[in-house]
C-alpha cells in the first residue's frame, strides 16, 4: 500500500475567503487569539513580505496603506471544515489518521508499476475542492516519512508538479534529496539538525545515507527508524511525535485586564474543566496540578505567581480539578494588581485503567456516569453546552477577543449564506 499526506493550502485563510467573496484577489491576514499576530496569510499578503507570527501593532501602516483585510481566527469554522474534507478522503481511501487540523494520512494501492497513484491523488484533489471548496496538496511514498517529505515538496513545487509530488520513484527522491534541507525533514527539529551537521549531514540526501546505527547513536531509536523510512522500509512503530501525552496545558490572555478575585477564578475555571476535559478525551488522569496567572510582561513589577497541588487519587474530574485550581487562584491573587494571562497545567499523567487509589479517599460511584453524559451533551451539542457554575455564564469582558471573526458560515442555521 501507498501511504500518502493531504494538506489544506493556507487553512484558515482558505477557509475564510470560502464564503466571503469580498476577499477574493486582496490581500488577507488571520489573526491569532486576541487579535495579536498573523497565523495564515495569503498568497497576497505573503508578497507583501507579511511575515508567520508577526504582531498586528507593527503592521498598521502597511495595513493601511495596502488595504489589508483582518479576520479573526474562526475555530468553530476550521473544525467543521476539518470534519468535511476528512469525509471526502475517507470516500477514496478505506484507511484515515487525522494528522492535525489541516493534514491528514491515508493509504491508495500502488500501481502495478510500483509507482504511486498520482491520477487518483489527482482526483481526491478535485472532489475536495468540489465538495468543500478548499485547495489541497498531497504527497505520496511508501512510508509515512515519505509522504511527509513528498507533501513538503508539493507545497513548495506546486506551479511545477501541480499539487502532487510521487517519492516512490527512486531517481526522482534521490534527486529532490539533494535539494532539501535536513531542518525541513518530518522529525527532524533543531537539536537533531545541530548534532547532525558536524558529520556533514545538510540535505536530505545526507540523512537518508546516513547508516542507521550512527543514526542511533545521534538521536536515538527514533531518528534510526526515520533514516530507514526515508531509505522506503516502513517501520509500523515510527512515531516522530510523542507516543503518550505527559501533560497538557489550557491557557489564554485576556481580551481586557482583569482585578478583581472573581473574574481571575472563573477564567481559572474555565481552563481547568477545558483541561480535564482534554485528558479525559484519552483516557488520562492527572496527579498534579498547576494554576497561574500573571500582568503584563511589557510593564515592570507585573504580578506573577503560581501555585501546585498533587491529586490523590489521580483524576479527571472536572469538578474536583475545578474546585483545586479555583481555590489556589484565590491564594495566588495580589488585590489591586492587573492580571493580563491566567492557565492550568495538568501533569504526570497516565491512564484512566493504570491509576492506583487512594485508600483513604471515598470514590464517587456515580462520576463515571456522570461524567459520560456530560460529554455527550457537549459532544451533540457543542462544548460549552454544560459546565459548572464556577465558570459563570455568556461572554465576559476578559474574554478572548476576536473582534474580527467571521459568520459561523457552517454551524449556525442565522448564519448560513443564502443565495438571492
Amino acid at each position: 500500500m501507498t501511504w500518502a499526506i493531504v494538506d489544506v493550502a493556507n487553512f484558515y485563510f482558505s477557509a475564510e475567503r470560502l464564503f466571503d467573496p469580498a476577499l477574493r484577489n486582496v490581500p488577507v491576514i488571520v489573526l491569532s487569539n486576541n487579535d495579536g499576530c498573523a497565523v495564515s496569510r495569503s498568497e497576497e499578503a505573503k508578497a507583501l513580505h507579511v511575515r508567520m507570527g508577526e504582531p498586528v501593532f507593527k503592521m498598521r501602516d502597511m495595513i493601511r496603506r495596502h488595504g489589508i483585510q483582518l479576520r479573526s481566527s474562526n475555530y468553530e469554522l476550521y473544525a467543521d471544515l476539518n470534519r468535511r474534507f476528512n469525509a471526502v478522503i475517507a470516500e477514496h481511501s478505506d484507511i484515515l489518521e487525522i494528522y492535525s487540523i489541516d493534514e491528514s494520512f491515508f493509504r491508495l494501492p500502488p500501481l502495478p508499476s510500483g509507482l504511486g497513484d498520482v491520477a487518483s491523488a489527482h482526483r481526491l484533489r478535485a472532489a475536495i475542492l468540489r465538495s468543500v471548496g478548499l485547495p489541497t496538496r498531497i504527497g505520496l511514498g511508501p512510508t509515512r516519512t515519505l509522504s511527509k517529505v513528498a507533501n513538503a515538496l508539493a507545497k513548495a513545487t506546486e506551479k511545477i508538479w501541480g499539487g502532487v509530488v510521487d517519492l516512490h520513484d527512486l531517481a526522482l527522491r534521490e534527486r529532490l534529496f539533494r535539494e532539501w534541507p535536513i531542518e525541513d525533514v518530518w522529525g527532524v527539529g533543531r537539536a537533531p539538525a545541530a548534532k547532525l551537521r558536524p558529520l556533514g549531514v545538510r540535505t536530505t540526501a545526507d540523512l537518508a545515507a546516513l547508516p542507521p546505527s550512527v543514526a542511533r547513536d545521534v538521536g536515538t531509536v527514533v531518528l534510526e527508524r526515520l533514516v530507514r523510512e526515508l531509505n522506503g522500509t516502513e517501520c509500523d512503530d515510527f512515531h516522530p511525535e510523542p507516543e503518550a501525552l505527559k501533560g497538557t496545558a489550557v491557557t489564554r490572555s485576556f481580551g481586557a485586564p482583569v482585578t478583581d478575585l472573581p473574574s481571575l477564578q472563573e477564567a481559572v475555571a474555565r481552563h481547568a474543566w477545558r483541561a480535564a476535559e482534554k485528558i479525559r478525551a484519552q483516557q488520562l488522569v492527572a496527579t498534579r496540578l498547576i494554576a497561574f496567572a500573571h500582568g503584563s510582561r511589557f510593564k515592570a513589577n507585573s504580578p506573577s505567581a503560581s501555585r501546585s497541588v498533587r491529586l490523590s487519587p489521580a483524576t479527571n474530574d472536572p469538578r474536583i480539578i475545578v474546585a483545586r485550581a479555583t481555590g489556589m487562584t484565590g491564594a495566588l491573587f495580589e488585590p489591586g494588581r492587573a492580571y493580563t494571562k491566567c492557565g492550568v497545567l495538568l501533569e504526570e499523567l497516565g491512564p484512566v485503567a493504570a491509576s492506583q487509589g487512594d485508600l483513604f479517599a471515598a470514590a464517587d460511584p456515580r462520576a463515571s456516569d456522570l461524567l459520560v453524559a456530560v460529554d455527550g451533551i457537549n459532544a451533540r451539542f457543542g462544548r460549552g453546552t454544560i459546565g459548572l457554575a464556577a465558570q459563570g455564564l455568556g461572554a465576559r469582558e476578559f474574554d478572548t477577543k476576536r473582534s474580527q471573526k467571521s459568520p459561523a458560515w457552517t454551524t449556525r442555521l442565522s448564519d448560513i449564506p443564502v443565495a438571492r
